[in-house]
């Protein structure tokens, strides 16, 4: 493989650069990479996996993690990771929600700051229902919403209700946030405790 990260800044992109990645082959180069990085951050590591942090706001970077499937770098959601900088912390970006055998609910727990939070990830199909409660929250009250794959619009958003329930339309991967609403000191975390069911 062949690294070419650039050095020079775009002000579009903040902090971070172009990084390309190419394989060489018989004929020449393929491109088997292209995303952006902070150029000094950037981890390419000889196993076949690829961390890129960028700035995902002023206070948080994303480390973007790659591996290698064979073609290409492919992008793993359960191997990248958030790092608040202002509290030195690092999390998962998603967490797989998992029901224990036989039940149809689960409880999670947490904590969130001002831009940070849990990012829960689960698998539903279309026509059941899916119940969102918040039952014990200490400090400001989480920002909660529900979004069904890469899509933009939310299906739910719990701003100033602890309780939501609704029928889904689609089968597939849905992704329940939970972050901090606005705060002014952006270090101070929250707890929470939210009930979550599909029948």
């Amino acid at each position: 493989m062949t690294v070419a990260i650039a050095t020079d800044p775009c002000l579009g992109l903040g902090q971070s650069t172009r990084i390309f990645i190419y394989e060489r082959t018989a004929g020449g180069y393929r491109r088997v990479l292209d995303d952006v990085t902070l150029p000094s951050l950037a981890d390419i590591s000889p196993d076949g996996t690829v961390t890129l942090p960028t700035h995902e706001s002023i206070d948080v970077i994303f480390e973007a993690t790659y591996v290698w499937n064979g073609t290409k770098y492919a992008f793993s959601g359960p191997r990248s990771h958030r790092y608040d900088v202002g509290l030195d912390q690092r999390r998962p970006y998603e967490l797989p929600v998992r029901f224990a055998p036989g039940t149809s609910a689960t409880t999670l727990s947490g904590s969130v700051a001002y831009t940070f939070g849990d990012d829960y990830v689960f698998q539903a199909r279309a026509g059941q229902t899916v119940t969102i409660e918040l039952t014990k929250h200490s400090g400001r009250r989480p920002f909660i919403s529900l979004y069904y794959g890469d899509e933009i619009s939310s299906l739910a958003e719990l701003f100033d209700t602890d309780r939501w329930s609704g029928q889904l339309l689609k089968t597939g991967t849905y992704n329940l946030l939970i972050s901090g609403q606005e705060e002014s000191d952006e270090t101070r975390l929250s707890t929470y405790t939210i009930r979550l069911a599909i029948r």
